[in-house]
């Protein structure tokens, strides 16, 4: 079972990536949108499960964009 949760998340998520409309789309309607990028309906909890752990990689990925951002600014700041 976790294995096809895994399967599902690593889905969504390349999906999503880099495509801001989608992940409006995904934010708003998440249900929706596993649904329609999976092709399948999952069980209550298992897509649950599964918005969940995508919501989380979203958020890891925009901290790592915003972490990078700001190390940017620092060297330029520090000119190294």
């Amino acid at each position: 079972m976790s294995q096809d949760i895994t399967k599902y998340v690593d889905q969504v998520v390349s999906k999503l990536t880099g495509n801001n409309s989608l992940i409006e789309q995904f934010k708003k309607n998440p249900v929706k949108i596993v649904t329609d990028i999976l092709g399948i309906k999952l069980d209550d909890q298992l897509i649950q499960a599964v918005i969940k752990a995508v919501q989380g990689k979203l958020s890891i990925e925009d901290v790592a964009k915003n972490a990078g951002g700001i190390l940017g600014k620092l060297k330029s700041l520090f000119g190294k």
